[in-house]
């Protein structure tokens, strides 16, 4: 019988550091042993060179010790999925959120983005971080309850290092990653949950996660757009415990 898990590891997405999380963490139970982790290139991890989704998938894998569950938002979902693939006994189990398998659109793959607005943000992080990261958390708090209290919580510590040094090429790898071909071979259980007004990573790209992975249930926070965490972050925790549940972790 396998034993059960209270390690949940939390990887964030392009642009931002772990920090993103702050709010979201003291909604989990004590219980869970939780660790953040800073993509290379953002936060307080350095980066090497370029940035490389399986690298990075390597490079967090080696921070965690024993098996967990992973939680990434959007780019950070698909260097979890690399991370399931390449460590499988590091990864007991997945919670994706506005996350996907292929970010740009193609022949085969009509649920990815045509032209990706993302490009026009880096040189506005680059000109002044903290005034575009609050423009864009803010939209994407649109119908959230108290959109001024999540930002006093989370964007001090997530500006506080300045822009990413991985802005450019974090985006260039995020465009040319392509994750499709091992999906069927990830055995390990995955939770999806999208955001209903998310233009970003549409529910449409968690729809053919849930497709492809062998052992996915999905979510829609109608409301929600690409940060559900941060905007719904009590119903986002109440399906997160209950994903967890399911996987015989403690709450």
């Amino acid at each position: 019988m396998t034993s059960p898990v209270n390690h949940l590891v939390l990887i964030h997405g392009w642009a931002a550091n772990r920090h993103v999380f702050d709010d979201l963490i003291p909604r989990l139970p004590e219980s869970w042993q939780i660790q953040a982790l800073d993509l290379p290139g953002h936060g307080q991890a350095p980066l090497a060179g370029h940035f490389d989704v399986i690298a990075a998938a390597d490079a967090l894998a080696e921070q965690i010790t024993e098996p967990a569950c992973l939680l990434g938002w959007s780019l950070g979902g698909l260097v979890s999925l690399h991370i399931a693939h390449r460590h499988p006994e590091k990864v007991r189990a997945l919670c994706l959120t506005a996350s996907f398998a292929k970010f740009c659109a193609g022949p085969d793959y009509p649920e990815g983005l045509n032209n990706p607005a993302l490009a026009k943000m880096i040189e506005l992080f680059q000109q002044d971080y903290h005034k575009y990261m609050k423009q864009f958390l803010q939209l994407q708090f649109l119908y959230a309850k108290d959109q001024h209290s999540i930002l006093e919580k989370v964007l001090p510590d997530i500006v506080k290092h300045g822009a990413p040094a991985a802005l450019q090429s974090a985006l260039d790898a995020l465009a040319e990653a392509d994750a499709r071909a091992f999906l069927p071979q990830l055995p390990q259980p995955a939770c999806l949950i999208y955001g209903g007004k998310d233009t970003i990573t549409p529910p449409r790209m968690g729809s053919y996660l849930q497709r492809h992975l062998p052992n996915a249930q999905m979510h829609t926070l109608e409301k929600a757009a690409h940060a559900p965490f941060l905007s719904h972050a009590d119903e986002f925790a109440r399906l997160l415990k209950a994903f967890a549940t399911q996987q015989s972790m403690p709450v």
